[in-house]
């Protein structure tokens, strides 16, 4: 199409030295505003809901135990001020900067915990020491955070869910647990800093207290460990917490049994996999066989696989498009094809390993397949894998693993696309499945469509198509979504329920909060 904003013209028909430029119509502003959208696909929704309910107060972005314990302090001492809406704000803002400042002056860069939130956007604004405040107060491209509440936006929902800060009229104020005095006391200095100074004093012991990787315990650990393992004084009374604090107990003690036994994995997700979603422990240990979200979690780690495997594919389609000149959807069928191995779907499947054991339980088949991952061919083994799994699954697994509702791309629209093309070329099915995201991707894009305010519309895609012929404005993101389950094991960790240690996983703490063997 051609540029209708600036074009040369003739001015004067014959005459060579008249040609001028007209710009216009200036009116005609782009309408049609595309954006990177997230999920397009939209088959993350059913994990994303069972590990919501499954990991009440965690979520993939709340990174520290002494965030939850800052905001926590801060909700009593709002409630206490009196503070409206804006005056939390202001403050909260000013205190996650002095709390990036003390992790600048206390903490190592290469230490495992990492730094706090904020400290590279600090880092790189260079408020003069003492200072530092004015990178809090400022909007725009001199602040230290895009959002108008900072980090509290990704802690929000999750102090909501634990029960230690509640939200009233936009205010902060103390949630089902009082804050206990220790805790207000370990933030007084900090909170009375960024009430009234331009910025901190350091070095200070008191500020220093507040780093992230003390050595020593600080008065904040033992009342979130107790939050975190609902329990008062050691005991667990299960009249005393609300569902979403029995839940979040139990998924911790699932945690720390699959770590004790699975002492050799890498790490904190292949523990619990291992623990929860193959093999015989499920069944055979005394914990994880009386918790009954042992059997949800099984669900929600295999469904899991199916979810990496449609975005991974999907990225792959996207990059190709990106690559391409003319990316029309028989490119991208002869793309596919070219990438799966001759031969029919049940050929294919045949050589794929079994999806249960001698016993009747699930084994590893998806990890198998991705040590040797083998791109496209792989993506399309796994979601074959998911749909078998419909058949051996039962009970609370196959309902979590199923999802609430049937959706597009769920297992159980592959199985059927499993039974149509069971003894067609895997080519074809290849081909069927880059038609179906296509569809899928366009379904979504649409669903997300939004009418601003200024007359444009925003359409949520990477992945655009005109005249027959698919263009992408940049890749895709390949990797599968979280489960928690590793900032679950980081906080309890910092709290100092569990140990990052293999060979003593749960502490002598943990293991009396959470009822773990020995």
């Amino acid at each position: 199409m051609a540029d209708m904003t600036r074009a040369p013209i003739d001015a004067m028909a014959g005459s060579a030295g008249s040609r001028s430029l007209v710009e216009g119509p200036a009116w005609c502003d782009p309408g049609l505003l595309a954006r990177a959208g997230r999920y397009p696909l939209a088959v993350e929704a059913p994990v994303m809901a069972a590990v919501d309910m499954l990991v009440p107060g965690v979520s993939t972005v709340t990174r520290y135990a002494r965030y939850y314990s800052l905001y926590w302090a801060f909700a009593a001492h709002a409630e206490e001020a009196g503070l409206d809406r804006d005056a939390c704000r202001r403050l909260v803002r000013r205190a996650e900067v002095g709390m990036a400042r003390i992790s600048q002056a206390y903490d190592e860069h290469d230490h495992p915990l990492g730094l706090a939130h904020g400290v590279d956007a600090v880092a790189r604004l260079g408020p003069d020491e003492g200072t530092e405040f004015s990178v809090a107060d400022a909007t725009g491209s001199r602040s230290y955070s895009p959002r108008a509440w900072g980090f509290w936006s990704q802690y929000n929902g999750p102090s909501g869910a634990l029960g230690t800060v509640a939200m009233d009229g936009g205010a902060l104020r103390p949630g089902r647990h009082p804050c206990p005095p220790q805790i207000t006391e370990m933030y007084a200095p900090l909170i009375a800093a960024a009430d009234r100074g331009p910025g901190l004093s350091l070095p200070s012991v008191a500020l220093g207290r507040l780093s992230l990787q003390q050595d020593d315990d600080t008065p904040d650990l033992e009342p979130l460990g107790g939050v975190l393992s609902a329990t008062i004084e050691g005991r667990h009374d299960p009249e005393a917490w609300t569902g979403d604090d029995r839940t979040r107990r139990a998924t911790l003690r699932i945690l720390a049994r699959s770590w004790q036994l699975n002492p050799d994995a890498e790490t904190w997700l292949a523990a619990f996999a291992a623990g929860v979603a193959y093999g015989s422990a499920a069944r055979e240990d005394p914990l994880l066989a009386g918790e009954e979200r042992t059997a949800a979690w099984r669900g929600v780690v295999l469904r899991h696989h199916s979810v990496g495997a449609w975005r991974h594919l999907w990225a792959a389609l996207v990059n190709e498009v990106r690559n391409a000149e003319n990316a029309s959807r028989g490119y991208l069928h002869d793309w596919i094809a070219g990438q799966l191995p001759g031969g029919t779907v049940a050929d294919f499947e045949a050589g794929l390993p079994s999806v249960v054991d001698g016993h009747g339980d699930p084994t590893p088949a998806e990890d198998a397949l991705v040590a040797d991952d083998a791109g496209v061919v792989t993506d399309v083994a796994l979601l074959l894998l998911g749909a078998r799994r419909l058949d051996s699954l039962t009970g609370l697994t196959l309902r979590t693993f199923k999802g609430r509702r049937p959706t597009y791309l769920d297992p159980t629209w592959v199985a059927q696309l499993r039974r149509e093309f069971a003894q067609r070329p895997v080519a074809d099915l290849g081909r069927r499945l880059v038609d179906d995201m296509l569809a899928q991707s366009r379904r979504v894009a649409l669903r997300k469509v939004a009418f601003n305010s200024d007359g444009t519309i925003s359409l949520f895609s990477r992945l655009h198509e005109r005249n027959g012929v698919y263009f992408a404005d940049s890749s895709e993101g390949s990797g599968n979504i979280g489960l928690r389950v590793h900032q679950l094991a980081e906080i309890a960790v910092q709290v100092g329920l569990l140990s990052a240690e293999p060979e003593d996983p749960v502490t002598p703490w943990g293991r009396q909060l959470l009822d773990v063997p020995a």
